[in-house]
């Protein structure tokens, strides 16, 4: 089964650090010139989550030969496209490019899984706009744990999830100090991660329907509320 991006779902389905840098500078450029950095960021995401749909509503198009690997490859470019943007100007904030197109810009550095150095180097830009105001904490919380989960480090925030396929049952990948990951998640605005965990079990039990039905696995896993013992 092909992986659906872990922050397609976060963002699109349920309702939305750390390092230190030095504070971001506003590089020397033109508002055209940002305006234009801003549209071409929707723009990349859009085509993103283009492909990304066509997985979840099992298209038929998801299922052509080379799909993935034409799917692969467009994220990889929207990551070249990224690294370049980011050298010109730091991370795009809110103020420079847009909150829509900045979040953007974070939603393609998430996909870049095949860079996770990348990855880094954006969570550690992103850190000082956040206490700006200019990015949103919870965003960074969740390409924080990418960035662990990417370099073989446990996650903080617990975003990061697999799943038992025999039962539709989600679970943190391994998290740090898992007693206080709900102290953490509320402090960047997450939800629980009991409640986290129930909506991406119903996610997968939606996507893959048929599958479980072929396991005559009627309903997904629900965790009980204030569940922590993870």
């Amino acid at each position: 089964m092909h992986r659906i991006s872990t922050f397609f779902i976060l963002v699109f389905t349920i309702p939305m650090i750390i390092a230190g840098c030095a504070s971001q500078s506003i590089p020397a450029a033109t508002n055209d010139s940002y305006d234009s950095i801003g549209q071409e960021l929707i723009e990349m995401r859009d085509d993103d989550q283009r492909l990304e749909m066509l997985v979840v509503n099992k298209d038929p198009q998801a299922k052509e030969p080379g799909f993935f690997d034409r799917k692969d490859q467009a994220q990889a470019d929207n990551a070249t496209r990224c690294k370049e943007i980011f050298a010109q100007i730091g991370y795009p904030s809110e103020p420079l490019v847009g909150e829509d197109a900045s979040r953007a810009f974070w939603l393609l550095v998430q996909h870049a899984d095949a860079d996770p150095a990348f990855q880094e180097q954006v969570a550690i830009a992103m850190k000082p706009v956040v206490l700006k105001g200019h990015a949103q904490p919870n965003d960074l919380a969740m390409l924080t744990d990418r960035v662990r989960i990417n370099t073989n480090r446990p996650q903080v925030f617990g975003s990061q999830v697999k799943y038992d396929m025999q039962i539709c049952k989600a679970m943190p990948k391994p998290t740090e100090n898992p007693q206080e990951v709900d102290q953490r998640r509320a402090q960047v605005g997450l939800i629980p991660l009991w409640k986290y965990m129930n909506d991406m079990s119903e996610l997968n039990f939606m996507i893959n329907k048929q599958y479980y039905q072929d396991l005559d696995v009627q309903h997904p896993y629900i965790y009980p509320e204030g569940f922590s013992d993870w």
